[in-house]
């Protein structure tokens, strides 16, 4: 029953082929899946760490505008405002799932704001992945 079949311009192949699925590809079909969702997990991550350092950037950077007018005409040098740099810095961060800590350092403005990511593809023992990011700027020129 099993005996080679040529067709016009067609390959030779046997007929007793019933499209049954092969074991192998049963036991392949969850590694490929768990290959996917670590990808998948693994990218996330990434783009949380990329937001996250990006938002403690731009924090940093509104906060090393916070010029103290008074001290800039002193020295003649721009001079950062501690406090209003901290508020700026803080305000531009404002997001429930992102605690930000901020310095004012010699006019430098220094923000480490910290987040969490939890996957959603895969059910590992620790169920939120911690990021952090630090960000320095220093008043304009």
């Amino acid at each position: 029953m099993n005996r080679a079949i040529r067709t016009p311009g067609h390959r030779l192949y046997r007929s007793g082929d019933q499209g049954n699925a092969s074991v192998f590809l049963i036991m392949l079909m969850p590694v490929v899946m768990a290959v996917f969702a670590l990808v998948w997990e693994a990218g996330q991550m990434l783009l949380t760490k990329t937001e996250l350092l990006t938002a403690a950037q731009e924090a940093a950077r509104a906060g090393a505008h916070q010029i103290d007018q008074n001290q800039t005409l002193r020295r003649g040098t721009p001079v950062v405002a501690p406090h209003d740099a901290r508020r700026a810095a803080v305000d531009h961060l404002q997001s429930p799932d992102t605690t930000v800590r901020v310095a004012v350092v010699d006019d430098r403005v220094i923000v480490l704001a910290h987040t969490t990511y939890t996957p959603v593809l895969l059910p590992i023992g620790v169920r939120e992945i911690e990021a952090e990011a630090t960000a320095t700027a220093l008043p304009p020129q």
